[in-house]
């Protein structure tokens, strides 16, 4: 498959939602599907035929919204991979940038894992309970 700009979700339902629309001029469907190729790859969309610039004008827009969208979450991964290079198998959280020396003094926060989180709130939790439990408080919510 092509290295394309926008997801392969996003390019299926282009491609299909053009198929679909000029079932009845299948020529047309394939030079506006050519159309979004090329525009895909950055280059100048001309064509002939009426129709499938009309097609291509209706799906323009959104494309363009794909490719954006598709270009940030390219760089938040590119810097979330960074990021783990740098520390191991830990994400080193946004406040300490790469351009800064670690030294002693500067604090560097690990980033844990959703589910790393949820483990240490439910032990949290569990301690505190347990601490109110000896102490004689009931917990909220519960007789």
């Amino acid at each position: 498959m092509k290295n394309l700009p926008v997801s392969r979700k996003v390019y299926a339902d282009i491609t299909s939602r053009v198929q679909s629309s000029l079932v009845s001029a299948p020529s047309s469907a394939s030079e506006a599907l050519r159309l979004v190729d090329v525009f895909l790859e950055g280059g100048e969309v001309e064509s002939s035929d009426a129709m499938a610039m009309l097609a291509f004008n209706m799906i323009r827009a959104e494309l363009s919204r794909a490719m954006e969208r598709s270009a940030r979450a390219r760089s938040r991964a590119k810097a979330r991979r960074e990021a783990r290079e740098v520390s191991g198998q830990f994400e080193v959280s946004p406040s300490v940038s790469p351009a800064s020396p670690l030294t002693e003094e500067t604090p560097v926060r690990i980033m844990l894992s959703r589910r790393e989180r949820r483990a240490a709130e439910r032990a949290t939790r569990k301690r505190i309970v347990n601490q109110m439990k000896k102490v004689g408080i009931k917990e909220k919510g519960r007789t």
